[in-house]
C-alpha cells in the first residue's frame, strides 16, 4: 500500500509522536497505525526509544510509551 493509499484509508488510526517526549536530539519521528495494530506500534515505538534514544528495553518504557499513543480519525 502506498503512503497515498494509506492516507486514504478512513478509521480509526493511533499515532505516536516521539517530538511529545523530552529529547535532546529534538525528535519528531511520527508512527502510525490502524487501531487493531496497536502492539505493533507500541513495539516499534520501542524499538525506537532503544536504538535511536538509548533507553532500556523494559515493561515501564513499553507503558509509558503505549500510554503516550494518540487516536486520530481518518
Amino acid at each position: 500500500m502506498s503512503i497515498e493509499e494509506t492516507l486514504n484509508v478512513k478509521g480509526e488510526w493511533l499515532v505516536s509522536n516521539c517530538g511529545d517526549l523530552p529529547s535532546e536530539m529534538g525528535c519528531k519521528l511520527i508512527l502510525m497505525s490502524p487501531v487493531d495494530q496497536r502492539e505493533d506500534l507500541v513495539t516499534a515505538s520501542v524499538q525506537h526509544a532503544i536504538d535511536v534514544h538509548g533507553h532500556e528495553n523494559t515493561p515501564e518504557l513499553k507503558t509509558q510509551l503505549d500510554g503516550m499513543l494518540k487516536p486520530m480519525t481518518i
